[in-house]
């Protein structure tokens, strides 16, 4: 029985990030049970159809989100950056990172930690403290309501108008719901749980054309990206904070509109193949491209991701260099990385009719859609 249920877990999910199928046999002397928890409806009609040969078996698997939720399925970030971890725990790896003003669907508590969900469909575990959780409906108010964008890099919310008291850190994306009240050139600001402050009007412009941008420029891509560099190497990070590699791409899109997958080896499925040359003609700038190896059996395992910028130049967050940079393929320049030209297997172009990306208004919405 066990054998089976792992082998209709692996068929359910194709990626354990963005979808979970988790069973657990419990045997004692006076019955059997079968725990666990799922994130697809379509698990527990498979397992009924499986179950149906194993009569003394009880399902007690749960479909996520359940009542150890309540009705407060919905959470929107309150903090600059949340920190997500790959299972409950601070001590635990750092997964990803959502930023203030993101909604995210709330799954389960256990430990009083909520396993989550992101604009990205990226599942992970985040602490209570870190959003405001809502119904449906008030998350909806919420995101249909006025919100301002912060547009430089980082700012700080403070108890009054220039004041010195901080309230809230911010950082580039955030998104802030205006009270209506201003002075002098301050405005005061709510965050999701009703908290107050100020901060300087200069720094915010409204949200609605950046969630629903009409086209993706390519230079305000290279904009974004370049504003980036020299941001430290932060393994799991998404933010202005700090990134890792696919943290870095993924940031560059969602500051200008955009949500793509949130892991290297997740974006290389997304938009449209580029023939990689020995030239680098096929490739323009704003193209991704994929680094990694081979295993043994000859599939590929992508493990690195940047930006390119053209002339073989491209920009990245690499561990190898601590923080985000650029480098060259071209052996001939003074920034070449022999490693990298080595391990370059893909290249993609993204665009906003391609697989994989998503506006952050359609993103968000498929939060709040069931």
């Amino acid at each position: 029985m066990n054998d089976n249920l792992v082998l209709l877990s692996k068929e359910l999910v194709a990626d354990r990030r963005t979808d979970r199928a988790e069973f657990v046999l419990r045997y004692d002397e006076d019955d059997t049970e079968l725990n666990g928890y799922t994130t697809l409806p379509v698990a527990l009609d498979s397992l009924q159809a499986l179950l149906r040969s194993y009569p003394e078996i009880e399902n007690k698997v749960r479909l996520l989100p359940d009542a150890a939720v309540g009705n407060k399925t919905v959470g929107i970030i309150k903090v600059s950056v949340a920190n997500l971890r790959s299972e409950p725990g601070h001590s635990q790896e750092l997964a990803t990172q959502a930023l203030l003003g993101t909604p995210i669907e709330v799954l389960d508590l256990v430990d009083n930690w909520c396993l989550v969900r992101t604009p990205d469909r990226y599942i992970a575990w985040l602490e209570p403290g870190a959003f405001t959780a809502m119904t449906v409906p008030e998350a909806k108010i919420w995101l249909e309501g006025e919100l301002l964008r912060l547009v430089p890099p980082s700012g700080f919310l403070t108890a009054a108008p220039g004041g010195t008291t901080i309230i809230s850190d911010l950082v580039a994306g955030n998104l802030l719901r205006p009270t209506g009240r201003q002075q002098s050139q301050f405005l005061e600001l709510a965050l999701p749980d009703n908290t107050l402050g100020w901060a300087p009007k200069a720094d915010f412009e409204p949200s609605g054309n950046w969630q629903s941008p009409d086209a993706l420029s390519t230079d305000r891509l290279l904009e974004a990206a370049r504003k980036l560099a020299g941001r430290p190497y932060l393994w799991g990070g998404t933010s202005p904070k700090g990134m890792d590699c696919s943290g870095f791409t993924k940031t560059a899109y969602y500051l200008n509109g955009y949500v793509i997958p949130r892991d290297a080896s997740q974006q290389v499925h997304a938009g449209v193949e580029v023939e990689l040359t020995d030239d680098f003609k096929n490739l323009e700038a704003g193209d991704l491209l994929f680094f990694g190896r081979f295993r043994e059996d000859g599939s590929e395992k992508i493990t690195h991701v940047g930006v390119y910028l053209g002339d073989g130049q491209f920009l990245h967050a690499g561990a190898d260099n601590g923080r985000i940079t650029t480098n060259s393929l071209r052996a001939s320049a003074p920034d070449y990385a022999e490693h990298r030209l080595k391990s370059l297997l893909r290249a993609r172009r993204l665009s906003p009719d391609s697989k994989g990306v998503l506006t952050v208004n359609d993103a968000f919405r498929s939060l709040l859609t069931k």
